[in-house]
């Protein structure tokens, strides 16, 4: 058996949403320490990975480890109902290959889902040394990124021991949102050797859309290296690589 409880449904959704955008479908591990997934997205451009410990939930009931296979833009749909002060309950009926999601609130709705066959390819976090770190607020990320869509539909990031920045260029026009290390925007930077990789900006959009204010998001990248991005949403813990977009000369 498996069944827990979550204070908000809204909440829980932002995480729904997040996964949704990159990724069909997901495979996640349940256990006694929490829920956990690692998937790739269908273009095998960024990786994503899942962790929601137990003790984000109020309450964690489980008997053995399962892994459970589920439609994101099903369990989407779901969540685009839940309402402002619903609690969210996940009940699996291993009888019927089910997944429940219940939002109770003066009473009770009940969705049943069926749930994909897992296994196939497994996937692993890449191990990568990166010497640039720089801890940003979410919100002003956000708003860098949405700047940069004005000129292009790819972004370079750029760090060295001052700055952290978010350029973007047409044939014509350039934007640069520039945070430098004392900025109020910027919690931490570590700069080991000045940087630069350029990105797909939809996934870049794609995986911060459930950031808002007051959340924190870590960035670590190299030269034309993969982009580590993490942070935290509504007790969960999310970790994308972005692959770079190599620019022609």
């Amino acid at each position: 058996m498996f069944r827990a409880e979550f204070e908000s449904a809204k909440a829980f959704k932002k995480v729904v949403d997040t996964l949704s955008t990159l990724l069909d479908e997901i495979t996640i591990k349940i256990d006694e320490e929490g829920m956990k997934a690692i998937a790739m997205d269908p273009s095998h451009v960024a990786l994503v990975k899942l962790e929601v410990p137990k003790l984000a939930f109020d309450s964690y009931e489980i008997d053995e480890e399962k892994e459970i296979g589920i439609d994101l833009e099903m369990l989407k749909k779901i969540f685009n109902r839940a309402k402002a002060k619903d609690k969210l309950i996940l009940e699996l009926d291993e009888e019927k290959n089910k997944l429940n999601i219940i939002f109770e609130n003066t009473g009770k709705r009940k969705f049943s889902i069926s749930l994909l066959e897992t296994g196939g390819i497994t996937h692993k976090v890449p191990e990568i040394e990166y010497v640039n770190k720089v801890m940003l607020k979410g919100d002003a990320f956000k708003e860098a990124l949405k700047d940069a869509k004005l000129f292009s539909d790819s972004v370079t990031l750029k760090i060295d021991e001052e700055k952290f920045v978010v350029y973007a260029k047409s044939e014509v026009n350039e934007v640069e949102s520039i945070f430098d290390k004392d900025s109020s925007a910027v919690i931490s930077l570590e700069c080991g050797e000045e940087a630069k990789s350029s990105f797909n900006l939809e996934y870049l959009e794609d995986m911060v859309k459930g950031v808002s204010s007051g959340d924190i998001v870590k960035i670590e990248l190299g030269n034309d290296m993969p982009l580590k991005l993490e942070y935290s949403l509504s007790g969960a813990e999310l970790l994308f690589f972005l692959a770079p977009r190599i620019e022609e000369e």
